[in-house]
């Protein structure tokens, strides 16, 4: 009697490929992980371009450097090209409007930030000023890595979270 090979694995419902079933789990999945919220921003001859990030890791302390990924579509993601400066602003859990509103890249957005100088977000948690070294086309993202030339802490507060497609507070 010879044996067959058992195949273990999830079967897609009817009608979705294996690969657009894996897609939706994987959706599914990553939004399980909870993660903070920052505010991605650059200036373009004094015009703010701006976007909300969840994908930012710190990388080193020496060097120091930074990790945001961005989608291959952000409107952000041209202007942040090696030797860009840019900005990352960690919001706290009281800038779920501001989270919202960089999200939207209206005109709406643009009055989140200074007149002048690096765009950060008021009273952030904490914010990064960068130098973009590197980035990295990988899948449908970019991986965007930055020298950070500065850093500021801001108002001690608890910060916002992004989990399973929404926002939320620690407890």
């Amino acid at each position: 009697m010879s044996r067959k090979p058992i195949r273990a694995g999830i079967r897609p419902s009817q009608g979705e490929s294996g690969a657009e079933a894996l897609t939706e789990r994987l959706k599914d999945v990553f939004s399980r992980w909870a993660t903070g919220v920052t505010v991605v921003a650059t200036r373009d001859a004094g015009d703010v371009i701006a976007t909300t990030a969840t994908a930012f890791t710190p990388l080193s302390l020496e060097p120091a450097l930074v990790l945001i990924c961005l989608g291959a579509n952000a409107l952000v993601l041209p202007f942040l090209e090696p030797g860009a400066r840019y900005s990352i602003s960690i919001l706290g859990e009281d800038q779920q409007r501001a989270a919202s509103m960089a999200a939207d890249p209206g005109p709406l957005a643009r009055t989140l930030f200074p007149p002048d100088g690096d765009p950060v977000i008021p009273d952030a948690v904490a914010v990064l000023h960068c130098t973009v070294d590197e980035v990295l086309p990988r899948g449908d993202h970019h991986i965007v890595i930055g020298a950070v030339d500065d850093a500021e802490l801001g108002p001690e507060k608890p910060p916002l979270l992004y989990f399973q497609r929404e926002y939320r507070r620690l407890g």
